[in-house]
This record gives structure tokens, C-alpha cells and sequence, in this order.
């Protein structure tokens, strides 16, 4: 049932944009470029371990800039490709990624991952930039009137989990979600659905009444292939442009605050 008895009466709840309502019990977030600045947060450490990688080689200017595109991240604008691996890419991928630019560049294998991993250890411990991370506008009072209008939350984050709490934490949205799942939690990663489904199976809430929201074309895919009641593409925060996720999405939002719950 999708809804509470109170005062001898059925209350739905639900997601309502333009007018326009979808039953629900639980939605599922995306991590960065939904909850938080994925540029603001992300740029400025992906540059930080390219330059602690090249402390360690002795390198600079030509590979750093390899590194960056090997990344997804322009080196001369900062921007990052929406399609490219630093949006949907865990950081153990991250590592295998650079690990193959240095290949590429005639360094050892083993050495280059053992550098790669080296650097990114050097680099996330290199202050504390998870207290740094940038939310988007509202979303802790939008998540807390979720939890308020008895609604589930759940977290799907292809981030690790030591940095996924650590960021709630800093954000104080540590305890605004039923369930989070991180980077290697479940197998296959996305776009594959089984993140949604075990969300769902967890919960006891089937996927019809769930609805996904995300900043990229994968996220909106596993909503798609779990069989959720709707995917939202949410744009303030993300990377990825209004064209492609009108494609995969069934919504697609510029703020998170357009959204209405009933």
C-alpha cells in the first residue's frame, strides 16, 4: 500500500511535477551531482593527485595533462566529460585509469599501479577536503521533509563508504537515510539494476513504487532497467547536459527544489 491510514482515510504519498502525480514509498539518490557539487568537490582533488603522481615521477606538464584526459577532465578548463569516467567511475577504477596512462607513457605496470594508488592515499589525506564538499541548495531540508512525510531515502553512490559518511557527516545528513550503498557493495555496478533491487528488497518496498533520482545517463539506465515508477535527472549540481538525460529520463529537473511530495 502506498500511503497511511489516518482518521479512517487513505493518505497517498508521492512525487508530484507540474501537476502531474507519481505514487511512491522510496527514493533512491545518487550521491555526487545530486546531493553535492560535483565539480566544486571532485576537480580540485582529481588535480591534487595528479600532482602528488607526478612528485613521485618527477614529471610535469605533458602527463599531467595525459592524466586528466584519461580521467575526463579537460586540463585546460577544468571541465569534465559527462560521458567519461570521473562521473560514474569508482575510485578503484580510477586507480586501474591512471594506472594506464603511465603504461601508456612506458612505465611498469605493477610500479604504475602501486604509485597510482600511493598518490590518491597521499592526496585524500592531504587535508580535509570532505568538509569542503559543496551540497546543493536545500537538500538536507528536502530530505528531512521526505523522512518527515514518512517516505524511505536510500543513498546508491558508486563513492567509497569511508568517504560517502564522512561527507554526510560534514553535511549533517548522516542520519537522513534508511540505507546507503557504496563502491563495491554490490555487484555489477551500475547501470546494472541490482543496486535499485537490493535497495528495494532490503526496504520491503517493490521498484513500481520507487522513484530514482540521479545527474547522470547511468543512473537514469538502472532506474530504467530496475523498473522504478520514475527517474528524475536532476541538473543544478551535475555534470552531465538537459539533452542527454531527456533522453533516458522520464524527468528531468534544473533543481531538486522543483520536486513536490504529497
Amino acid at each position: 500500500m502506498i500511503g497511511s491510514i489516518r482518521g479512517g482515510y487513505l493518505e497517498l504519498t508521492g512525487i508530484e511535477y507540474r501537476g502531474k502525480r507519481t505514487a511512491c514509498r522510496l527514493v533512491i539518490f545518487d550521491k555526487d551531482g545530486t546531493l553535492i557539487n560535483f565539480t566544486a568537490t571532485w576537480v580540485p582533488l582529481i588535480r591534487k593527485r595528479a600532482t602528488f603522481l607526478l612528485k613521485v615521477l618527477g614529471r610535469n606538464g605533458e602527463l599531467e595533462a595525459f592524466l586528466l584526459k584519461s580521467w575526463g577532465i579537460d586540463p585546460a578548463n577544468g571541465k569534465i566529460d559527462p560521458r567519461g569516467p570521473c562521473p560514474v567511475s569508482p575510485r578503484s577504477d580510477e586507480i586501474v585509469i591512471g594506472t594506464m596512462a603511465l603504461y601508456q607513457h612506458g612505465y611498469p605496470w605493477d610500479e604504475s599501479k602501486q604509485w597510482v594508488a600511493q598518490a590518491f592515499d597521499e592526496a585524500d589525506a592531504d587535508g580535509d577536503w570532505r568538509e569542503k564538499v559543496v551540497p546543493v541548495k536545500g537538500i538536507q531540508t528536502f530530505l528531512s521533509r521526505l523522512r518527515k512525510d514518512g517516505l524511505y531515502t536510500a543513498l546508491a553512490t558508486s563513492d567509497e563508504r569511508k568517504d560517502t559518511e564522512a561527507i554526510l557527516q560534514n553535511l549533517g545528513m548522516d542520519g537522513l537515510f534508511d540505507i546507503i550503498l557504496c563502491a563495491g557493495e554490490v555487484t555489477p555496478p551500475k547501470p546494472h539494476p541490482n543496486t535499485i533491487l537490493t535497495i528495494c528488497q532490503k526496504l520491503n518496498v517493490p521498484p513500481h513504487e520507487t522513484v530514482m533520482v540521479g545527474d547522470t545517463v547511468t543512473d537514469m539506465l538502472m532506474g530504467e532497467k530496475a523498473g522504478v515508477a520514475l527517474t528524475v535527472g536532476i541538473l543544478e549540481g551535475g555534470v552531465t547536459p538537459r539533452e542527454d538525460l531527456e533522453k533516458v529520463a522520464d524527468i528531468v529537473v534544473e533543481s531538486i527544489q522543483e520536486l513536490k511530495f504529497y
